[in-house]
């Protein structure tokens, strides 16, 4: 190995060192060190990636156009800041180039590569556990007293949603590390790759985010079928996530109207807080459904509504739903347009030339976000979008069944 080459090991195998100690803060800085690597190793793939990219035309001019409409919808959005609109169009093709990279990368790299990913997804997913068997003791601490918490309540409570977060992109990454110390032939990494689920299963559980156990078992269902059906799984999964999308104010409305009252009066404040939530939305997306309201329009937006004995606010930052998100800030166009880059995705999939397990770890990454976005998170929020590309590139690495 050359010393450009070693100098590139080493650059990338610290990139992804920080990713993981950047999942254990909760997702802080983990879209600059995926972006970083997207941008540094830009003149290795670009080339590559380029002839990758034309061999599917469809899909990148559906994104592409995708997230132009959305970054140009920021001009009748009565939230003034642009912030959203640079995240967008410039950090996605850097992520983007950083999960591609991992098919360029030669079988001794690749797998050099592949356990500095175990390491840090064990380091990680030890951090998570103990912080799950404690209440979130480290970080309740951090936040008492590096933070602005005042109280310990508060501060673990604080300390919670950072650890939630953490917990989705660190699901992400178990995953497919796991699958990958599954198929070595001794019994040790087996017992790792069981070990480091079983964290996953304890993060997923520990932190008050109920959706995060529905992501992880959803995940764990998707790449189960994908390594027994191939690329139908998955295909289908990302079919019923354009469905979706393209119809998501017909499906909600309806759900939301045959919903008995004494359904929702015995739901938990946090999933009856999203009925409302939903319920909002929709009278917002009745109000401009064909380009909606703008990029990140419900920053600007309050509804605070008495409710079970607090006020809650109706239209927070995010509509807690994907589909709605899209329609709330970009309309029909935006759904339209998305929904399409995701059925072209669907034949992509059916002609990529991956193996089983590449395509189970990618089925499970992508489900699992699929349902944070669905349940949880906003869209376009950049952390788990990097936590999605850093899950997809170790997918990526797995090209042995």
């Amino acid at each position: 190995m050359n010393w450009s080459w070693r100098l590139s090991s080493v650059t990338l195998a610290t990139l992804l060192t920080l990713s993981a100690l950047f999942i254990a803060a909760g997702g802080l800085g983990l879209a600059t060190s995926i972006g970083l690597a997207g941008l540094i190793f830009t003149p290795v793939v670009f080339v590559s990636g380029w002839r990758a990219f034309k061999s599917a035309p469809t899909l990148v001019f559906l994104g592409v156009l995708s997230i132009g409409w959305i970054c140009l919808s920021h001009l009748w959005s009565p939230y003034d800041k642009p912030d959203q609109v640079y995240k967008l169009a410039l950090l996605t093709p850097l992520f983007v180039l950083a999960a591609y990279m991992a098919c360029r990368l030669t079988e001794e790299e690749a797998d050099r590569q592949r356990r500095v990913l175990v390491a840090g997804a064990l380091l990680v997913g030890g951090y998570f556990l103990v912080e799950a068997l404690s209440g979130g003791l480290i970080g309740g601490w951090i936040e008492l007293n590096l933070e602005e918490s005042t109280y310990p309540a508060e501060a673990v409570r604080n300390a919670k949603v950072t650890l939630s977060r953490g917990a989705t992109a660190f699901m992400m990454l178990a995953g497919p590390v796991a699958l990958a110390l599954w198929r070595r032939p001794d019994a040790a990494q087996r017992g790792l790759a069981m070990a480091l689920m079983v964290m996953a299963g304890f993060a997923s559980a520990s932190f008050d985010v109920e959706a995060n156990i529905l992501a992880l078992l959803f995940g764990l269902i998707v790449a189960g079928a994908t390594l027994w059906s191939g690329p139908v799984a998955p295909q289908l999964m990302v079919l019923g996530a354009g469905v979706w999308v393209l119809g998501a104010p017909l499906f909600m409305g309806l759900g939301l109207a045959l919903l008995p009252d004494p359904v929702e009066d015995s739901l938990p404040l946090s999933w009856a807080w999203r009925l409302e939530i939903w319920q909002a939305v929709l009278e917002q997306i009745r109000q401009a459904p064909l380009i909606g309201h703008g990029l990140d329009s419900m920053r600007a937006m309050s509804d605070p509504t008495p409710y079970r004995d607090i006020t809650i606010d109706r239209l927070p930052l995010h509509a807690h739903n994907a589909g709605l998100h899209i329609w709330m800030d970009a309309g029909a166009v935006g759904a339209i347009l998305c929904a399409a880059t995701l059925f072209a995705l669907v034949g992509a999939l059916g002609r990529a030339r991956l193996t089983r397990d590449q395509l189970a770890g990618l089925a499970y990454v992508g489900g699992i976000w699929l349902v944070s976005v669905m349940l949880g998170y906003g869209v376009y929020q950049e952390w788990h979008h990097a936590a999605l590309a850093l899950g997809v590139f170790s997918a990526f690495l797995n090209r042995t069944d």
